[in-house]
C-alpha cells in the first residue's frame, strides 16, 4: 500500500539522521511557513564546521511528474533561506526521478535508502541494494498483459489524441482500468495533455525502451517440433492453408516474420503465434515433438494484444513491427541486429 505525504513525512523524521551520516542533524522541523509556501521539512545539518540547512519537499509518489513539482517548490523556498540546500524525498524515488534531480541539481532522499547530496563539503550518494527489485516490480505492473494493449495503441499510433474512452474501448477495458494504466503513464511522463485535454504522446522512445527491457518473449508459452519439409516458401504456404482450412488464425514472428518486413539476417527456424487447437495444427502441419533439434516453433501468446495490428505481406499473417522489434530484441539468434533494423526502417523512433 502506497504511504500518504504524512507518514513519509513521519518516517523520513524518525530515520533522517541515520539516513544522512556522516552529517550531523542539529535539528529538524516538521514545517517551515515562508509566506504562502510551505516547507514540509527543514533540518538543520553540520560537517566539519560547515553548517547547511536542508530544505525538504515530500511526496507520497516518487514518480517525474510528482518530482518536478517538488523541485519548483522546493527551490523556490531553499531560494529564500540562508545557506540552504533544496531536498526532494518520497518512499521511493523511480530512476527517472532521480536522475531528474540530479540534472536539476536537487538532493534526494527516500526511505528505501536512496541518497543524493552534492555539497561543497560532502558528497553523498548511496543506492539501495533493494531499488531494482522495487523498480522491476513497479514496471511489471505498469507493463502487464492487459496494459500492453494500451501501451501498444499509443506506439502504434505516436502522433494520434485519445481520451481515456477512446482507448478503453479500442483495447476492450474498462474504464477505470484505462484512467488507471494513463495516470501512470502520465506519472512517468510518458504520456501528458494538451491544451484540449486529449492524451498525446510525450515520450515515445522512452516508452518503447522501457517496454523493450521490461519484455520477455518467455512469458508466451512456446511449443517445440520438428518438420521435415526444409522449403520454408513450401511450409508458410502450408501455414496458410492449415489456417484457412481450420478458420484459425496465426501470425509469423522472429526472424521468419521480419524475414518480410525488413530481411536482414538468414534464419532457420520458423516461429509463428496461433490461438486454436494445437493439436489440429500439428496433425495439418505433420509436426513431431521433440526435446532437441526444433526447427518449428507454435507458440500461443501472453495476451490477445500481441496479435493486434497483424500486416499481410505476399499473403503470409505477420506480427506488428512493434510486436516483431519485442520478440526479437532479446532473441539470442541475432535478434538485437534484426530487431534495430526493423525499427530504423518501420518503427523511426
Amino acid at each position: 500500500m502506497q504511504m500518504s505525504e504524512r507518514e513519509v513525512q513521519q518516517r523520513l523524521r524518525q530515520h533522517l539522521k541515520s539516513l544522512l551520516l556522516p552529517l550531523q542533524i542539529k535539528n529538524v522541523k516538521k514545517e517551515y511557513r515562508l509566506e504562502n509556501k510551505i516547507a514540509d521539512i527543514v533540518a538543520k545539518t553540520k560537517y566539519k564546521n560547515k553548517e547547511t540547512t536542508f530544505v525538504i519537499e515530500v511526496k507520497s509518489i516518487g514518480e517525474p511528474r510528482h518530482i518536478e513539482q517538488a523541485i519548483t517548490q522546493v527551490k523556490l523556498l531553499s531560494k529564500a533561506i540562508p545557506n540552504s540546500y533544496p531536498v526532494v524525498a518520497s518512499s521511493f524515488l523511480s530512476e527517472a526521478s532521480r536522475e531528474i534531480c540530479k540534472k536539476l541539481d536537487v538532493g534526494y532522499i527516500d526511505l528505501l535508502g536512496n541518497i543524493y547530496i552534492d555539497l561543497p563539503q560532502i558528497h553523498i550518494e548511496k543506492e539501495s541494494n533493494k531499488t531494482k527489485q522495487v523498480e522491476k516490480k513497479k514496471q511489471k505492473q505498469l507493463f502487464s498483459p492487459v496494459a500492453t494493449r494500451i501501451i501498444r495503441s499509443l506506439l502504434t499510433e505516436p502522433e494520434e489524441t485519445w481520451t481515456i474512452q477512446s482507448l478503453s474501448q479500442k483495447n476492450q477495458v474498462s474504464l477505470g482500468y484505462a484512467h488507471r494504466v494513463v495516470e501512470k503513464l502520465i506519472d512517468k511522463q510518458f504520456l501528458e495533455r494538451n491544451t484540449d485535454y486529449k492524451l498525446i504522446l510525450k515520450d515515445k522512445t522512452r516508452l518503447l525502451d522501457t517496454w523493450r527491457d521490461n519484455y520477455s518473449f518467455k512469458d508466451n508459452t512456446i511449443h517445440s517440433y520438428y518438420i521435415f519439409e526444409k522449403n520454408k516458401d513450401t511450409i508458410f504456404n502450408n501455414i496458410k492453408k492449415a489456417s484457412q482450412s481450420k478458420k484459425s488464425p496465426y501470425a509469423l514472428t522472429l526472424h521468419s516474420g521480419a524475414s518480410f518486413v525488413a530481411p536482414y539476417v538468414r534464419y532457420t527456424d520458423v516461429h509463428l503465434y496461433i490461438i486454436s487447437n494445437i493439436e489440429e495444427w500439428i496433425q495439418q502441419l505433420d509436426l513431431r515433438p521433440v526435446e532437441s533439434g526444433a526447427n518449428i516453433y507454435l507458440i500461443e501468446p501472453y495476451d490477445d494484444g500481441v496479435l493486434q495490428d497483424l500486416q499481410t505481406i505476399k499473403g503470409n499473417a505477420i506480427v506488428s513491427n512493434l510486436q516483431l522489434y519485442l520478440d526479437l530484441y532479446s532473441y539470442p539468434k541475432r535478434g538485437k541486429e534484426q530487431a534495430e533494423k526493423i525499427r530504423e526502417e518501420k518503427i523511426h523512433f
